[in-house]
């Protein structure tokens, strides 16, 4: 049975060994030039958080996308602060030293990880970024590492394993600080690799910083985060940077994929060694044929003349390429092609990644986290391979994030509804967060007005258990319900609260009501 996940442990203010601040920013590469004359006072741990200071730590001011820590100077010193590392100009404190540097950031990773011992150096570090498939591709990866024998921490959207110890994941990436802590733990836990997803928040924001990866694998780019960085074209150079500035100068091995105009474009561009990935022969690593079941996939691949049968319970065409980016990324890592078959054909279901919800109901019920027009499309194309009678669809989006993405959301599962006239879709909420939840569903009914989908082929249920027990009580003997957006999560953000809800649970509730009498879903 494996570990509970448990809430995240915050990043260390102590660890047992000790540094002077001298040696401390030697260790960290941080000109030792800008030393105050005390430089040789203890240091007892590094925090940019002003809350978690103790007594002897460095308080790093990080200026964040909602607060900045040069405006908690006052407060770090009151917590006895050792030492300030600032990156402007800010008033004396006596007796406490100041140093300034470039870039708090940078800082900030460098002495994360110099504080630890750089204890990513002693691991092999895979990371996988890209929009879609990220976090089921770094789990296959995962499950082929340790085919191999390779204990393997994990790194994304749905927890941190650091080997023995789940934790609940914050961000897709975490800071450079709770990075260090957790390499560091792995180590001590005995793995020997990590395989991360790489967000491109992380890559804008140096949390990666300090960082040098052994294997960097693309999947994707499509619409997301535009909100965050104004453009697709920054969207792309921050994805490019990953590969330019963590694996080129280390020597690591690039895998691309050729489905994707990014990917291919990346591979052209990659000056060290790289394997390629995709559906035809310009790949390194192609399918040589595949089938697709409701329970079950089987694949043959080709990676530069050897052959690789797979069996996996993964499911989805989508899942294709999920199953050839990790692939690709293991045999770059120098595991077998019958090391990988095996570690792919034990793996269990990825959590919210296209999951069944199943209680004995005589339609399927699939859960899954795309949040995007892309992860639409894949997901319901991916479902059509079943040929259900008809799809109903549950889809949102999310508040505070990329507007320009919610019509699109909609065409995307407007466009396949256009193939069969019995498909229904669902307008509710995802997280609706600080906006009003009505004008966010009417921004994505946009789509459907602009394809000229009839009304009554969907409906807008704000109240996401609602939309949920719509779907299932108009289900029928093979219909297909898709719940999207939210996949393993187990939150709904609402203004400034945060509700417990969970797609798969409050699904499985439902269905359970609703087992008493089933008598309505016989499809007559």
């Amino acid at each position: 049975m494996p570990p509970a996940i448990v809430e995240p442990f915050p990043p260390s203010t102590t660890h047992t060994p000790k540094y002077s601040l001298k040696n401390l920013l030697n260790a960290a590469g941080i000109n030792p030039a800008l030393c105050p004359p005390d430089a040789d006072l203890q240091i007892t741990g590094i925090s940019d958080n002003s809350r978690r200071i103790k007594p002897g730590n460095i308080f790093v001011a990080v200026k964040g996308e909602n607060a900045d820590g040069h405006l908690f100077l006052s407060d770090a010193v009151d917590k006895q602060a050792a030492a300030l590392i600032v990156e402007r100009d800010i008033p004396a404190y006596p007796g406490v030293p100041v140093i300034r540097v470039p870039d708090t950031r940078d800082a900030l990773a460098l002495l994360a990880h110099a504080w630890y011992g750089n204890p990513s150096k002693k691991l092999q570090l895979y990371g996988l970024t890209g929009t879609n498939g990220k976090t089921t591709s770094t789990y296959i990866l995962k499950a082929c590492l340790e085919a191999a024998g390779i204990r393997t921490g994990l790194i994304g959207t749905i927890h941190y394993d650091v080997g023995g110890e789940l934790l609940k994941a914050v961000n897709t990436t975490p800071s450079s600080l709770s990075l260090a802590e957790m390499f560091a733990r792995m180590l001590s836990n005995g793995l020997g690799a990590a395989v991360m997803e790489v967000s491109s928040h992380a890559v804008h924001q140096r949390r990666i910083r300090g960082l040098e990866f052994n294997v960097g694998i693309f999947s994707n780019l499509t619409q997301d985060h535009i909100d965050y960085h104004g453009t697709m074209d920054a969207y792309r150079q921050t994805k490019w940077k990953y590969f330019e500035e963590y694996l080129a100068p280390f020597g690591g091995i690039g895998v691309f994929n050729l489905e994707d105009e990014t990917g291919r474009n990346f591979a052209s561009n990659y000056p060290d060694e790289k394997i390629t990935y995709g559906m035809d022969l310009r790949a390194d690593v192609y399918p040589v044929s595949y089938e697709l079941h409701p329970r079950h996939t089987r694949i043959s691949i080709h990676f530069r003349g050897k052959p690789l049968e797979i069996c996996t319970g993964l499911i989805g065409r989508f899942n294709l390429m999920n199953i050839l980016a990790a692939s690709a990324g293991a045999m770059a890592a120098g595991i077998s092609p019958e090391q990988i078959a095996d570690g792919i054909s034990q793996m269990r279901p990825v959590p919210g990644r296209f999951e069944p919800v199943d209680v004995g109901q005589p339609f399927a019920l699939i859960v899954d986290y795309a949040h995007t027009p892309d992860a639409l499309e894949r997901i319901l194309a991916s479902a059509l391979d079943f040929s259900p009678r008809r799809i109903i669809t549950i889809f949102g989006c999310g508040g505070n994030r990329d507007r320009a993405k919610r019509p699109l959301m909609a065409m995307a599962v407007g466009n396949s509804m256009m193939r069969n006239r019995e498909d229904f879709a669902i307008i509710t909420n995802d997280n609706p967060r600080d906006e009003e939840p009505e004008a966010i569903a009417r921004e994505a009914e946009q789509g459907f007005i602009q394809l000229g989908l009839p009304n009554e082929r969907y409906e807008i249920i704000l109240d996401r258990k609602s939309a949920i027990r719509r779907a299932l009580n108009m289900a029928g003997k093979d219909d297909l319900v898709i719940i999207a957006g939210k996949g393993h999560e187990d939150y709904q953000i609402v203004g400034k609260n945060v509700l417990h809800f969970d797609d798969r649970e409050t699904a499985r509730e439902l269905l359970k009501e609703m087992n008493s009498d089933l008598s309505h879903l016989s499809g007559e």
